[in-house]
């Protein structure tokens, strides 16, 4: 993705908010989540602090900007996974994966994470809302599976290994991808059932 530099250019608060929010996004990837400060999102584009500012209001409010924009992905991404295997077009590990591959794509993890520990757990809340999202979907789609617990399971491990997945699996001399196969399990355990392939 590259960044749109605007400059003195003007533009829409819209386009402006968006740049930011791109920039963000790729500090985030790139640096982590410490380097997403309005200072340095706004080198990135071309406008000054003041004018993050008036957009977001300091840099929590970009945090949770963020956290938003970010969660809308990993939703729409797991919700068309959710809907593919509803339709039988995809299987239960088929969400797994997308919901794995959506939070270590996005680094939600490390978001989540940088948002926990600076105390700032309200910007947590387009998250919360994305999960509670996708576990009325899955009741509303008439899963009457432990689908609360399933989520909360594989959510978890899903941050955990977009944080520190690789590292931990290193340490357990396993390949990253276990990590994947133990929610599989998980899953099951608490299905009672065999997942489908």
């Amino acid at each position: 993705m590259s960044i749109k530099l605007l400059g003195r250019k003007r533009v829409s608060p819209q386009e402006s908010r968006a740049a930011a929010l791109g920039a963000a996004r790729e500090l985030l990837k790139t640096d982590g989540a410490a380097a997403v400060t309005l200072q340095s999102v706004a080198k990135r584009i071309g406008r000054t602090h003041a004018n993050l500012l008036h957009h977001f209001g300091s840099a929590a409010g970009l945090q949770r900007a963020l956290a938003e924009d970010i969660a809308q992905t990993v939703a729409a991404s797991i919700e068309g996974a959710i809907e593919k295997r509803r339709l039988g077009q995809a299987t239960e590990r088929d969400v797994i994966d997308a919901m794995f591959d959506a939070f270590r794509r996005e680094g939600a993890g490390e978001l989540i994470g940088w948002i926990a520990l600076t105390r700032q757990r309200e910007a947590l809340e387009p998250v919360i809302q994305t999960i509670d999202r996708i576990v009325r979907l899955m009741k509303a789609a008439g899963d009457e599976r432990p689908v609360d617990r399933m989520t909360l399971g594989l959510t978890l491990l899903a941050i955990g290994d977009s944080l520190v997945g690789q590292e931990v699996a290193r340490a357990c001399a396993l390949p990253r991808e276990t990590v994947r196969q133990v929610a599989v399990t998980q899953i099951e355990a608490l299905a009672g059932e065999s997942l489908r392939d």
